[in-house]
């Protein structure tokens, strides 16, 4: 018959105070030994890829073609040597055909440093019985299209100019000095050919004008229009005098200056103050609401 051993005795408790420690120590150690080359930490594999940020200069950069809309004005005419055909239609002066002549004679007669023959329309693939069976061109006069260029583009500008609509506030109690500054800038707005809507209301915290001071107001202003040659009310005033009351004025178009940079020193001034324009449109809106080949034939002269 076996004895069962006292798990709590003295040997018992020696051995886990001063031999079990030491045990634990070594093992650990001997396990950290045996894992240290599996976690031993590696340099980075990128550290060895060489650092491209500086060649980004060096990189050639395409521009994407055709996203955009093409100028109809940036068209590369058929010009002169461009036209490949060798017998050409010729329009003159009074738009009339005549030809056909040969090509090379008719670039031989111009003076091309002033004058360029440009390809009105190619010749048809298949010409009607009252179409003519070549090319058609045009002997272009290089100064005069330039010209002509010019004056189209002062004539958009002009027109783009004359467009604009300019707004004047006035207050019926205004001072004399102020009144005639405003009739100044109305003056030069409607020489320019500019749209000017004149706004008369009255100024909050300002004094009440009478019955005559608006009249006045009004008058003044018509009068401006009557001494601006080609100036007019393009629309009938709306409103009453004392209220809020709007004017509607343009001036003639052709009167419109047409240089740039010519704009009055009046048109660089501030027209009213941001606080006097607030409380105008403030005092104004809360009294209204808004609303095949033949024979060659010799070159015609060179126009």
């Amino acid at each position: 018959m076996r004895v069962a051993r006292c798990l709590f005795n003295s040997r018992t408790a020696l051995y886990r105070v001063f031999i079990s420690p030491y045990e634990k120590v070594e093992a650990l150690s001997r396990c950290s030994a045996l894992s240290a080359p599996a976690t031993r930490v590696h340099p980075p594999v990128a550290a060895s890829i060489p650092n491209l940020s500086r060649h980004a200069s060096m990189i050639h950069r395409y521009k994407k073609r055709g996203t955009g809309r093409p100028d109809e004005n940036k068209k590369r005419l058929i010009e002169n040597d461009r036209i490949r055909d060798r017998q050409i239609m010729v329009v003159d002066e009074d738009n009339k055909l005549a030809g056909p002549y040969a090509t090379s004679k008719v670039l031989l007669s111009l003076d091309l440093e002033k004058e360029t023959l440009r390809l009105v329309s190619p010749a048809p693939s298949d010409p009607g019985p009252d179409q003519p069976a070549y090319a058609v061109c045009k002997v272009i006069n290089i100064q005069e299209e330039r010209a002509r260029a010019r004056k189209l583009e002062q004539a958009k500008k002009l027109q783009a100019k004359t467009n604009k609509t300019k707004e004047l506030e006035l207050n019926w109690a205004i001072a004399s000095n102020d009144l005639n500054h405003k009739m100044r800038q109305l003056r030069t707005f409607l020489t320019k050919g500019y749209k000017v809507e004149i706004l008369m209301a009255k100024k909050k915290g300002s004094r009440i004008a009478t019955a005559d001071e608006a009249q006045a107001l009004v008058q003044a202003v018509r009068d401006v229009v009557e001494e601006t040659r080609g100036a007019k009310e393009w629309k009938a005033s709306e409103g009453q005098p004392l209220k809020v009351m709007r004017l509607y004025l343009s001036g003639k178009a052709g009167q419109a200056l047409a240089e740039d940079g010519s704009e009055a020193s009046a048109e660089g001034q501030s027209e009213t103050s941001a606080e006097d324009q607030s409380e105008i449109s403030a005092e104004a809106s809360s009294e209204t609401s808004p609303e095949a080949s033949p024979d060659e034939k010799q070159a015609p002269p060179a126009s």
